[in-house]
């Protein structure tokens, strides 16, 4: 983990690779044909989530299902909520789902109403800390997770990491309700992510934030508890939560830890100054390019080299994209990895769990 003694961590901008992919994509999206079929292909995702989830909720609360129809509406609301989080949330949050930035903050606010995690926040975490510093331990939040995970090299050994690839997945399940619950409270008492400045919201900011907290409180358990017993109703939230949690947590984490991604520390990006955008390409594994399904329902995030290179076009333009960054990572010397399949990536993500756990343990526990 890096301290306060951590040299700043910066990049250099530009370098060939990146100016020429960037002329290559701004070619392809300077039709405005293609650019309005990105768009609707984005809107019709946005309004299937919608309805899914909506049709759902009101089946299981109003519609008094039986239990074959509660089980399929409840799997309905945790499918809608997995495509609000990944086809509408992360884009408008990135700024991508509309050209206004007001109407992406409007659109990003599903993350409070329907998600229950402050937007606000998940920008600074996300857009900030994950995306400027990817796989830096201790700037990149979602690779410091110590003292329950070792994910990077760098970071210091616990006995207990030799176990973390068989428990890391209950940790995914509860990452959600943790932020859901205190994860945002203590991110805003403490004043960063990672090393990147949280400041308490004000205006409109906080209006959204504590609103959003209300709404989603009320749909998710207020309003189910007057329809049903209120353990009934907990035992379904937690459940729902967990699952959404665990879908989220694997699709990011496929990308970025596992065994053919780069990680690094402050110290040594302060010793070899990189390209940001090189950096970002190898610290970064695309999966299941060819899974158009998969590809569909997790919001084009398996091709999430692009998505870093170019997080502010819509996801819907990924595909195309990928076959642009390839030829130039392979004409710039760049490495550019791709898992052909999702069990190919999970394969590759238990595998470096497993060896996080074991590296630096003495040799009397690795043999006893």
């Amino acid at each position: 983990m890096t301290n306060s003694s951590s040299p700043k961590v910066s990049f250099d901008n530009g370098g060939e690779f990146i100016r020429q992919t960037r002329r290559e994509v701004e070619e392809y999206l300077s039709s405005r044909r293609i650019r309005a079929r990105g768009r609707a292909e984005l809107y019709a995702k946005g309004v299937v989530a919608f309805v899914v989830l909506l049709g759902s909720w009101l089946t299981l609360v109003l519609g008094h299902p039986g239990v074959w129809l509660g089980l399929l509406s409840f799997g309905g609301l945790i499918f809608g909520t997995s495509l609000t989080a990944f086809c509408v949330m992360h884009d408008a949050n990135h700024g991508a789902y509309f050209r206004r930035r007001r109407l992406n903050h409007l659109m990003g606010w599903t993350a409070d109403a329907l998600l229950g995690l402050s937007s606000y926040a998940w920008r600074v975490k996300h857009n900030v800390a994950h995306h400027t510093y990817t796989n830096v331990d201790g700037y990149d939040a979602d690779i410091t997770q110590v003292p329950f995970a070792r994910l990077a090299p760098v970071q210091e050994t616990r006995p207990w990491y030799r176990l973390q690839h068989y428990y890391i997945w209950l940790l995914y399940c509860v990452m959600a309700l943790r932020w859901q619950t205190v994860g945002d409270a203590a991110a805003f008492v403490r004043g960063n992510i990672g090393t990147s400045a949280l400041r308490l919201p004000r205006g409109w900011d906080l209006v959204g934030l504590v609103g959003g907290k209300v709404i989603f409180i009320s749909w998710a358990i207020v309003a189910p508890m007057l329809v049903y017993p209120w353990w009934g109703v907990v035992l379904a939230y937690l459940v729902y939560s967990m699952v959404v949690s665990l879908i989220m947590a694997v699709t990011f984490q496929l990308a970025h830890c596992v065994e053919e991604a780069d990680f690094a520390s402050a110290e040594e990006l302060a010793a070899d100054r990189r390209l940001w955008a090189v950096h970002e390409v190898e610290t970064t594994v695309d999966f299941c390019p060819r899974n158009v399904v998969l590809s569909w329902a997790v919001g084009g995030l398996n091709y999430q080299i692009e998505h870093h290179l170019f997080p502010r076009v819509p996801h819907t333009h990924y595909a195309h994209i990928a076959t642009i960054v390839q030829r130039n990572a392979e004409r710039h010397g760049v490495r550019y990895v791709t898992q052909r399949s999702l069990r190919a990536a999970l394969r590759s993500h238990f595998r470096h769990l497993r060896t996080m756990g074991r590296r630096g343990v003495p040799v009397v526990l690795e043999m006893g």
